[in-house]
């Protein structure tokens, strides 16, 4: 009986003298690298909720449920009651990441932080001594969380709860297939077209060269200008052209031409004077 009144007594505390506030907590946005990963995630902090209903000096608390286990839940009275994070296991919840409320100013500075990373700490895991250990999350989930304003006699304002709040999972390593996928057959053929197009365009490149280094060149091309036929020679200083080259053949074949026939001079000087 005596357990059933304290219980009974915890309750009716917990109604008549904690204020309810409609806001939930809410996960950092997604541009926040990390937001949830295997064992934390990131809230946003609770700025200007509880400022109506407690004073600057009263402490702020996360309250981490599993969402199954949430219905279970009671706000400990007094402080000295939280849920340890090194029995979370046992009672499937722990409270955590309490501090007071002026830090939660409504308008925070450029360089404040504004998130809380829920399962950051890994020091205090086992250490008793710290009960409000925010201790890595030791299973998947889904989670359950609220708030939960607090001065040092009792519970005085919490938010309602954001439920199911699951953990990314590693990939068992049994189920990693070491091999590397085969590729299909119709990749394989497409492959082989390709190497066979490819093969058969550097063929046809390199015969082209061979046959273009190979070819000799026209006669007209190969022939070189003797030193009389050349630009470069000079006679009596003077520099012949392929001009002058050719007027002094027209010259010898008009010379050739105008020798007497033999017997012509014969007659020419035989006759009487």
């Amino acid at each position: 009986m005596t357990a059933l009144r304290v219980l009974l007594l915890l309750l009716l505390t917990d109604i008549y003298t904690t204020q309810k506030i409609t806001e939930k907590p809410s996960l950092a946005g997604p541009e926040l690298g990390g937001r949830i990963t295997t064992s934390t995630f990131a809230l946003n902090q609770p700025r200007c909720i509880f400022d109506m209903y407690t004073s600057t000096t009263d402490d702020i608390w996360l309250v981490v449920v599993l969402t199954s286990e949430k219905s279970k839940f009671v706000n400990p009275v007094p402080p000295e009651s939280l849920p340890a994070y090194q029995d979370f296991l046992l009672n499937s919840s722990y409270m955590t990441l309490n501090t007071a409320r002026l830090n939660y100013p409504c308008l925070p500075d450029s360089t404040d932080i504004t998130v809380l990373r829920v399962g950051s700490e890994t020091n205090c895991m086992k250490d008793r001594s710290r009960p409000n250990c925010n201790g890595p999350l030791p299973v998947p989930g889904p989670y359950s969380v609220k708030f939960l304003a607090m001065d040092n006699s009792q519970p005085k304002a919490e938010t309602e709860w954001l439920d199911d709040i699951m953990l990314k999972t590693a990939q068992q390593s049994d189920t990693i297939d070491p091999q590397p996928r085969r590729h299909s057959a119709s990749m394989i053929v497409i492959t082989t077209i390709l190497s066979i197009f490819l093969a058969s365009l550097l063929a046809c490149f390199i015969a082209t060269l061979i046959y273009v280094c190979l070819t000799p060149a026209s006669s007209a091309q190969q022939r070189e200008l003797s030193p009389e036929e050349s630009g470069g020679s000079r006679r009596g200083g003077v520099k012949l052209t392929h001009v002058g080259i050719a007027q002094r053949q027209l010259s010898a074949v008009s010379t050739d031409s105008a020798v007497p026939d033999p017997q012509v001079r014969i007659a020419t000087h035989c006759s009487p004077c």
